[in-house]
C-alpha cells in the first residue's frame, strides 16, 4: 500500500494533520508538564475536537473485522489445523484496515453501536466502563456460522516521542460445530508524535488457541531478524513469522506450519498466499443499522457536529457529555460509599 513505509509501518501522508495534532500535544506539555511523556495514561486526558475524528472508538473498533470472508470459510472447514490457518489470516490481515491518522472519540459508558456487513454479518459493540475504559463486542455471522466475541480494555500513554496502546482482553470465535479459537492482540504504537515521521506499527506476539484440538498459534510482528552483529538485513518492522503447532502428552509441541508475511501486505502460511492487500478477498465496511438503540454512537451530538465541522459546537457538546458522564460517575461512588459496596 502507499502509506508501507520503508523501514516499517503505517504512515501518516497529511502533514497538515501531524502538525496540528503535535500543536496539541506541546500544548498539553505545558499545561501538564515534561512528565506527560513518561507514560502517563491518556485515556483520561481530554483531546481537543480539532484533532479528533467524527466516529467513536466502537465503531473504529469494527474496521480490524473487514475480513469476515475468513471466519465464515474457517466456519466451513472440518479441519483444526486449516481453520487455524483462516482465523490467524482474519485477525492479522485486519490489522492493515485499522491505521488512521486521527483519534476517534472515547466512548461513553452505556454507548452502543450497532451495524452490518454487506454479507449479513451483524455487529454489536458496547462501552461497559468508563475507568478502565472497556469495550465489549458480538459480531454475528450469516446463518449464524460463527460467533466472534469478547471484551477489551483500552490503554495508552506516552513514551517519549511515542503513544503505546493496547487492547487487553479475549477475542473468542466459536463454530456451530462446537469448535472455538482464542486469541490476543498486539501492542501498537505511534511513532513520531513530536517530531519526525509519522508512523503507525503494531509490534509484539500474537497467540492463539484452540483447546478443544490441542492447537496454537504464534505470530510474532517485528521478529528479531538481524541487528549489529547480525548476518541477515533488518527487516522491516511490518514484517512477520510464526507457525501453527500441535499439543501432544507431556507438553510435546510439533509444529505442522509456518506463518510470514507482512500486516501491510500480504500473509502467506506454508508458502501458500492467504490474503494480499491487492488481492480481491472483499473487504466491508460497517453499516449502521436503520433504527438502532437510543445510546447508538451516532446520536452524539459532539460527533453530529464534528461530522458538519462546526468545531465550537462540538467541543461544547463533547464537554457536556463528558460532564455528564463525570456527575453519572459521582452519584455511583456516593450510591456505593453508602451501601458498603465495592466497585470493580
Amino acid at each position: 500500500m502507499p502509506e508501507a513505509a520503508p523501514a516499517g509501518g503505517w504512515r501518516v501522508m497529511d502533514q497538515e494533520i501531524v502538525a496540528e495534532q503535535r500543536g496539541v500535544v506541546w500544548d498539553l506539555i505545558k499545561q501538564l508538564g515534561q512528565t506527560i511523556t513518561n507514560g502517563v495514561s491518556l485515556t483520561s486526558i481530554a483531546i481537543p475536537v480539532k484533532i479528533a475524528e467524527p466516529r467513536s472508538y466502537l465503531e473504529l473498533a469494527t474496521d480490524g473485522w473487514c475480513y469476515t470472508e475468513y471466519l465464515k470459510r474457517a466456519a466451513a472447514e472440518q479441519d483444526p489445523v486449516e481453520r487455524m490457518k483462516l482465523v490467524v489470516t482474519f485477525a492479522i490481515a485486519g490489522l492493515s484496515n485499522t491505521c488512521t491518522p486521527k483519534k476517534p472519540f472515547n466512548p461513553i459508558l452505556g454507548e452502543t453501536y450497532e451495524a452490518t456487513f454487506e454479507d449479513g454479518t451483524e455487529l454489536f459493540c458496547e462501552q461497559v466502563s468508563h475507568h478502565p475504559p472497556i469495550s465489549n463486542w458480538e459480531v454475528i455471522g450469516p446463518n449464524d456460522s460463527f460467533h466472534f466475541y469478547g471484551s477489551g480494555e483500552l490503554t495508552a500513554s506516552f513514551r517519549g516521542n511515542s503513544i503505546k496502546g493496547h487492547q487487553q482482553g479475549a477475542h473468542v470465535i466459536d463454530f456451530a460445530d462446537g469448535g472455538s479459537i482464542r486469541y490476543s492482540l498486539p501492542e501498537v504504537w505511534v511513532r513520531g508524535i513530536m517530531w519526525g515521521e509519522r508512523l503507525i506499527e503494531y509490534e509484539g506476539l500474537v497467540e492463539f488457541f484452540d483447546k478443544k484440538n490441542a492447537i496454537s498459534a504464534q505470530v510474532k510482528i517485528s521478529p528479531d531478524t538481524g541487528g549489529w552483529f547480525g548476518w541477515k538485513k533488518k527487516l522491516p518492522t511490518d514484517y512477520l513469522e510464526g507457525g501453527i503447532f500441535k499439543h501432544g502428552p507431556n507438553n510435546q509441541k510439533t509444529q505442522v506450519s509456518r506463518i510470514e508475511g507482512s500486516w501491510l501486505g500480504c500473509i502467506v502460511i506454508d508458502g501458500t498466499k492467504m490474503w494480499s492487500i491487492k488481492g480481491d478477498t472483499p473487504k466491508y465496511k460497517a453499516i449502521p443499522v436503520e433504527n438502532p438503540l437510543p445510546s447508538d454512537c451516532r446520536f452524539r451530538n459532539d460527533i453530529i457536529f464534528l461530522k458538519e465541522k462546526d468545531l465550537d459546537k462540538a467541543a461544547h457538546w463533547k464537554h457536556q457529555l463528558e460532564e455528564l458522564q463525570r456527575r453519572d460517575a459521582r452519584l455511583r461512588k456516593a450510591y456505593n460509599d453508602k451501601h458498603g459496596i465495592v466497585s470493580h
